[in-house]
């Protein structure tokens, strides 16, 4: 009888669960049409836990689940559809699939985005020393990642305007497109300024 890999991975995992520390963790199935599991799990868990991405997950790890809550394209590419789903203090990651590209950025807040909705006319500033921009190349890029933790810790989230989400202004969603810059609150992940055009993006909910 030819047991399926899966299928054999997962009775190898359970009968050497607690014995071998050098086990990759498993997570659950991420519900995402822009990223692999494989760099959820380790590298952007790792970031999460502030450990070196390419570190192989052990039973000594935090267990993350990640749950879907918005998706532009069945919920809206813009900033209200944004705050109308994202309007929590729950730690989130959300993921950008760039249009005429095979891009991905996104961004981890410990303290979610506080969005309030609708809009306003001041800036209301949010604090963390966890959160982190970065980017990939494609859905299966291991070598040429950037990572961006936050620097000003007062600045880790900013909620303004039209702004969907606002990571210190170093990374910013204003409707469909997604704006780059360097404002010395977070580690940079690109060399310049740029504006990209968004065609799709989530957000899940961190537990």
């Amino acid at each position: 009888v030819i047991i399926p890999s899966h299928i054999f991975k997962e009775i190898e995992e359970f009968y050497y669960d607690g014995i071998s520390p050098s086990l990759p963790l498993r997570i659950r199935q991420i519900e995402s049409n822009i990223i692999n599991l494989e760099l959820i799990n380790p590298i952007i868990v790792n970031w999460i836990d502030k450990k070196n991405p390419k570190i192989p997950r052990t039973g000594n790890d935090p267990l993350y689940k990640f749950k879907l809550i918005y998706r532009g394209s069945r919920n809206g590419i813009n900033s209200e559809s944004f705050k109308n789903k994202c309007n929590g203090k729950l730690a989130s990651l959300v993921l950008i699939k760039i249009k005429g590209s095979n891009k991905i950025f996104g961004g981890y807040s410990s303290i979610g985005f506080n969005s309030l909705g609708g809009i306003k006319s001041e800036l209301l500033y949010y604090n963390s020393s966890n959160n982190f921009i970065f980017s990939f190349e494609n859905n299966k890029d291991i070598k040429n990642m950037k990572l961006g933790r936050v620097k000003n810790y007062s600045k880790a989230i900013i909620d303004y305007n039209d702004h969907g989400f606002n990571f210190g202004w170093a990374m910013c969603m204003v409707n469909q497109n997604l704006c780059l810059n360097d404002y010395g609150y977070y580690e940079k992940i690109l060399p310049t300024d740029e504006i990209f055009n968004i065609e799709e993006i989530e957000t899940f909910i961190v537990t």
